[in-house]
């Protein structure tokens, strides 16, 4: 790979930063809301905690082989063709996930803005542009992200911001009031979605300065459960019961906003989303695509990634846009899914290694 496709590690924790802002508050507040209820606020506080120890999983795996990607290091510790298997696994995984963020898309346009449009446009919407900017590389969508990453944040915070005055904090209380049960259930909902740093299996071998990687972990799970905290503010705007049957409790926030001029701000938040679910397309597709291309020998990956956008836009419009079975699949099966890819098969993996002895020490110079 020349230089150009090289990203630092700050570009690499903002790519997956994005991933999991961008999905977080779209569908996630709603259905915390119907799981926890008023404590929805401690599972904001306990998921990135969940989250980081992931993370840090992740990373133990990746640095063993820190030159390597997925499909490079899954064939060392598992064999030419189990090792295979697996990649192609995470490959369709990485593929599914960029189906379900074209498809959350056009969900949002058809129910909030446009119900007149086809689904198909705002799938195009996404996945023109997208496939394009990754075709230049990884570098091009980090370098991208690192301006819309925090403008996207600072956005989020303001938006809560605007509407302090109309938030009452003892809509949290009483704590419990469900049993510790709830809690648990909404902070593993929670924290599957903070999995997203499963990037970093594909694009490690990208990143400059791997080991720095491990400093970053802390500062971005506080960022992002101050994220999740900014949430939760629907439960304290109007109460537990009516935020969880909201379709869209981000975007209901945001049109609480009416502060003289400042209303009707519905743009910014299809803004924010926007630019949130393409980073995310653009980085997963570069992840199935260059996962395919170490998987075979490819000297390409740019052939594959375009295939796998034509893949991408069939099949996301094979079913008829449904609310409640998107919904559906954005719970309980996408949080097994992606709890099986950041943890279960990570964690696996790193103990296979070490019991096969990596990293394995290098001969130095003169040594037989």
């Amino acid at each position: 790979m020349s230089k150009e496709d090289r990203i630092s590690p700050k570009q690499m924790v903002f790519l997956f930063l994005t991933c999991i802002l961008a999905t977080v508050d779209i569908f996630l507040p709603a259905q915390v809301a119907q799981i926890a209820g008023r404590d929805a606020w401690i599972c904001a506080l306990m998921a990135p905690v969940l989250g980081y120890l992931i993370y840090r999983v992740i990373l133990l795996l990746t640095l063993l082989f820190p030159q390597q990607s997925l499909a490079v290091f899954n064939r060392k510790l598992l064999g030419k063709y189990l090792g295979g298997l697996l990649t192609l696994f995470y490959i369709t995984s990485f593929i599914l996930l960029c189906i379900f963020m074209v498809v959350q898309f056009s969900v949002i346009m058809g129910s909030a803005f446009k119900p007149e449009s086809p689904p198909y446009i705002w799938h195009l919407v996404i996945l023109i542009p997208a496939m394009y900017v990754t075709s230049l590389g990884i570098s091009v969508p980090a370098r991208m992200n690192e301006v819309l990453f925090p403008l996207g944040l600072f956005l989020l915070f303001a938006v809560v911001a605007l509407n302090i005055v109309d938030i009452d904090f003892r809509e949290y209380l009483p704590v419990f009031e469900k049993g510790y049960l709830p809690v648990l259930k909404g902070t593993l909902l929670t924290a599957s979605k903070l999995c997203y740093a499963i990037l970093i299996l594909a694009l490690m071998p990208y990143v400059n300065k791997q080991e720095k990687l491990v400093v970053w972990g802390l500062p971005v799970f506080f960022v992002i459960g101050l994220a999740l905290l900014a949430g939760t503010s629907a439960v304290a705007l109007f109460g537990p019961k009516l935020t969880a049957i909201t379709l869209l409790p981000a975007l209901a926030i945001i049109r609480n906003i009416d502060i003289g001029f400042l209303s009707r701000l519905d743009a910014f938040m299809i803004g924010i989303w926007y630019s949130g679910l393409f980073i995310f397309t653009c980085a997963y597709s570069f992840g199935a695509a260059s996962l395919t291309r170490d998987l075979f020998g490819f000297k390409n990956y740019r052939p594959v990634l375009w295939l796998y956008g034509i893949v991408i836009l069939i099949l996301a419009n094979v079913k008829i846009v449904d609310v409640p079975y998107i919904r559906m699949l954005l719970g309980i099966p996408l949080t097994i899914l992606l709890l099986i890819l950041s943890l279960g098969i990570p964690l696996l993996l790193y103990l296979l290694a070490k019991i096969q002895g990596y990293p394995k020490r290098q001969p130095k110079a003169g040594e037989a």
